[in-house]
């Protein structure tokens, strides 16, 4: 009984943070992905006045990693990694 009431509350704070992150970047990413299908990836990265390639790999990645990597893989990665250290550690 004890395990199940542990997985049971790693799944909410995987839920919590699923939704946390949606409300907080998910609802902005929408409106990103909906600028991209309408201009194009290059044109909503660099604006009207364009960039060298360089700078759109890099404007690509930063977007990338603040909207997606860092809110909301990292945290996910974190519970799943320390919940199973403590199952790991309780067996």
């Amino acid at each position: 009984m004890e395990r199940a009431g542990a997985w049971i509350k790693v799944i909410s704070i995987l839920i919590a943070i699923v939704v946390v992150w949606f409300f907080l970047f998910g609802i902005r990413l929408i409106g990103y992905f909906s600028a991209i299908s309408e201009r194009g990836l290059r044109a909503t990265e660099c604006g009207t006045q364009g960039c060298s390639d360089v700078v759109f790999f890099l404007n690509t990645a930063w977007t990338y990693s603040f909207f997606i990597i860092i809110p909301f893989i990292i945290p996910l990665v974190l519970v799943i990694y320390w919940s199973l250290k403590n199952n790991k550690r309780s067996s």
